[in-house]
């Protein structure tokens, strides 16, 4: 396995597990939008099985596609501000 792999393990995890426990300790008001958003996908599955299989393909396409995208974008954020706040802590002599 080569170094760039096992970062992007070692980030995966850690994202997962901050996530996991942001989500328990979240205050009611976001644990709410989470059960908001269970019910939401409930309702999805509802709309999409009304639609035809080419139909409900497509718009799964694009959910699948846009989840993908914001995945890719918050794990790039994540490694961009590890890589700030490095610069920050170098600036200010810290390292």
């Amino acid at each position: 396995m080569v170094k760039k792999e096992i970062l992007e393990m070692v980030i995966t995890e850690m994202t997962e597990n901050a996530l996991l426990v942001r989500r328990e300790t979240c205050v009611e008001e976001e644990q709410q939008i989470y059960t908001q958003v269970a019910e939401l996908s409930r309702q999805r599955q509802d709309i999409l099985s009304a639609l035809s299989p080419e139909d409900r393909q497509v718009l799964e396409d694009y959910l699948v596609k846009t989840n993908l995208i914001a995945d890719h974008e918050c794990k790039h954020l994540y490694v961009q501000g590890a890589k700030d706040c490095v610069v920050l802590l170098k600036k200010l002599g810290v390292l």
